[in-house]
């Protein structure tokens, strides 16, 4: 009886090993990447999408979309990942970034250019950018 009920659970290990050897969760799938001359062939991608989340803080329990901060804008808005619930209830808002990053590519380009004064109605955006660094406030990447 003792041999039946473990053959029954080595049975049961070998048929719950196989059913989880093809597993993976919807939109975390492997992205292979290459140099961009050789991504078109459409196997491979060259451009790496980075995108931002909100700021926050530990000394301030208050956060803030990254827009809010006046950082560069991305060129391509309408580009947005697809939220899970969770990722909604917890309030995450993902949205594309302006950086644009290819592999394997050393190249500097600016993303923008930002200039503040005291004059111009940018100075209380200036004011509220350097209370963000007072209350070091940080990206979620």
């Amino acid at each position: 009886m003792r041999v039946l009920k473990l053959s029954y659970a080595w049975m049961f290990y070998l048929l719950f090993l196989h059913t989880t050897e093809g597993f993976y969760l919807p939109g975390l799938a492997p992205i292979s990447y290459c140099e961009k001359q050789d991504s078109v062939e459409g196997k491979c991608k060259s451009h790496i999408p980075l995108f931002v989340n909100r700021l926050d803080s530990v000394e301030t329990i208050i956060p803030y979309e990254y827009s809010r901060f006046d950082f560069c804008a991305p060129t391509n808005q309408d580009y947005a990942p697809s939220e899970n619930l969770g990722q909604v209830v917890f309030g995450e808002r993902i949205q594309p970034s302006a950086y644009n990053i290819t592999f394997k590519d050393d190249k500097c380009d600016r993303a923008c250019d930002k200039r503040y004064t005291k004059e111009d109605v940018k100075g209380e955006k200036l004011n509220f950018i350097k209370n963000g660094i007072r209350l070091n406030y940080q990206h979620h990447w």
